[in-house]
């Protein structure tokens, strides 16, 4: 039996367009003869303009036809409870159970997990909507594309608790209130499913679907997946990235929120720039060997703060570019006749020329002689009260309100209205320790309650969190102690003008009273608190 040339199709004009494709693709697969070894499979060169044409129609149909040959995947609705979510997703680190890949998907993007889950619960899973699948073997399918849309779905349908995972509390009431019909309706999803064999097919339509900077309803890849998807996939070379995830593992200043952060959002360009000049100041080759030998390395705890600071945006392009803030800032100091690779250095200019910016662990940025030194403001100013609430910026789930009232501190004139602006902060405190409490509450943070079921007082609350973020033992962290030290002075004294005690005063005490210049002293001891728990 011949196979039909397709030189015929290609003079018929109304195939010009890609209409009746598919049912021509589908009549000239039956065509193929049943004796044939691999029945399967046809010659390319007798469907090379059928896929031509119908490029537009199918999405990423030459993905799936190899060289020579053409192995179409098989596509049909499974149930969501037989599909297993990729713990090695590139978005964060490698996970040990899917509620921990769920997990990690939440504090990389919570906004957008959510408002994917909504979105789900208000329309269902959409039928176009195909889930790429790798079979592993035959019991394992492996969701290569979709990931959140499944696991999503596990949790709008019980099938992984959502006790630990901090659910806003409208998604929350969806999902209690959703019917036995919309669980029937979307029990199953519409998956496209290729063999173990297919891997390469897979992990092409994948950086095809999330590669690209191109807004096409996915959420696209940021730099720490791309990253990761080059080191895995394509066997690259990415320090940044193998610094980062080492850090994450073995840093002594970081918390674990943070560390779920970072894992899938973090400024990785910057960390290079920072390794390039890190690297030859502790005698190594570059950023590779670098990465290759921490945590066993020399200034270890410098470096941490560095990448510390990076993951807080407090070491910036801007910053390793003038001057050598590496040096001035956190101590490692240039080889002596070696320059710096970033802009300027660290002798060049006059020493009134050089401006100075401050990091997260209190030591300064020298900036180069071009560079605009910035106008200092005096510590009992008011001011600086407002200057540093510009800069925070609250990181987690729950905390709408109080980036909402951050916004409302920043326009309190403080010098006028002292005492609203405390009642602000009062309630910032107490909004940022509840966060918390929940947010840690499966990484042995503290308990809202005492044993006999009361409610703990908000100073023994920050007692408490205060004690979670340090440690103990030899996980203590020195630097986060010596951060939060003047918080808990100031929070726990019943007569700092900051301190809990104070701040209650201020609601139920008819004389008591606070000034602007008090506030101002006071702020910068218990601000460090503050930004922790929402870091």
């Amino acid at each position: 039996m011949r196979y039909r040339s397709a030189t015929g199709v290609a003079n018929r004009p109304h195939l010009a367009d890609g209409v009746n494709t598919l049912p021509r693709l589908r009549r000239a697969r039956r065509r193929v003869p049943a004796t044939t070894p691999d029945h399967d499979l046809v010659r390319q060169d007798n469907w090379r303009w059928l896929i031509r044409a119908a490029s537009d129609t199918i999405p990423h149909l030459h993905t799936i036809f190899h060289v020579g040959r053409v192995r179409m995947p098989e596509k049909r609705d499974v149930p969501i409870k037989q599909l297993s979510l990729d713990l090695r997703n590139f978005r964060t680190v490698q996970q040990p159970d899917e509620l921990e890949a769920v997990r990690a998907m939440i504090s990389t993007r919570p906004d957008y997990f959510w408002a994917l889950t909504n979105s789900l619960l208000e329309s269902g899973f959409l039928p176009t909507e195909n889930v790429i699948v790798l079979k592993l073997d035959r019991q394992t399918l492996s969701v290569r594309e979709g990931n959140r849309r499944v696991a999503a779905m596990k949790l709008i349908h019980g099938l992984l608790p959502i006790n630990d995972l901090n659910v806003p509390a409208e998604t929350e009431r969806q999902i209690g209130a959703i019917g036995d019909d919309w669980l029937k309706a979307n029990s199953t999803v519409p998956c496209v499913i290729y063999g173990a064999d297919e891997a390469a097919v897979v992990a092409r339509i994948v950086r095809l679907a999330h590669g690209k900077g191109e807004k096409a309803g996915r959420d696209q890849w940021n730099a720490v997946a791309r990253a990761r998807h080059n080191r895995d996939e394509n066997h690259a070379t990415e320090a940044p990235l193998d610094l980062l995830e080492k850090y994450l593992a073995n840093g002594r200043n970081i918390t674990h929120a943070q560390a779920a952060r970072w894992a899938g959002e973090y400024p990785l360009s910057v960390l290079e720039e920072a390794m390039k000049k890190i690297a030859p100041r502790l005698q190594m080759k570059g950023p590779v060997a670098l990465a290759a030998a921490y945590p066993t390395i020399a200034h270890r705890e410098a470096v941490e703060r560095i990448a510390h600071d990076i993951g807080m945006q407090q070491m910036t392009f801007p910053l390793l570019r003038q001057g050598d803030p590496i040096e001035t800032a956190y101590g490692i100091a240039a080889v002596q006749g070696a320059g710096t690779t970033g802009k300027g250095s660290a002798s060049g200019g006059s020493a009134g020329s050089k401006s100075s910016t401050k990091t997260s662990s209190g030591k300064t940025a020298t900036a180069g002689p071009s560079a605009k030194p910035p106008k200092a403001i005096a510590i009992n100013d008011p001011r600086a009260v407002t200057k540093t609430l510009k800069q925070f910026q609250p990181r987690g789930n729950n905390r709408e309100k109080l980036v909402a009232l951050k916004d409302e501190a920043v326009q309190i004139n403080i010098a006028k209205t002292p005492m609203a602006f405390c009642f602000v902060l009062r309630s910032m405190f107490e909004l940022s320790a509840n966060a918390y409490v929940v947010d840690q509450r499966s990484h042995g943070g503290p308990s809202p309650k005492k044993p006999d079921g009361k409610n703990k007082t908000l100073a023994e609350l920050l007692r408490e969190i205060k004690t979670h973020l340090i440690g103990s033992g030899a996980t203590k962290n020195k630097e986060m102690e010596r951060a939060l030290h003047g918080a808990s002075t100031e929070l726990g004294s019943k007569t700092g003008f900051l301190s809990v005690t104070s701040l209650n005063q201020l609601v139920h005490n008819q004389s008591f009273s606070v000034t602007p210049q008090h506030i101002a002293v006071m702020f910068g001891n218990v601000f460090p608190l503050l930004e922790a728990m929402n870091t």
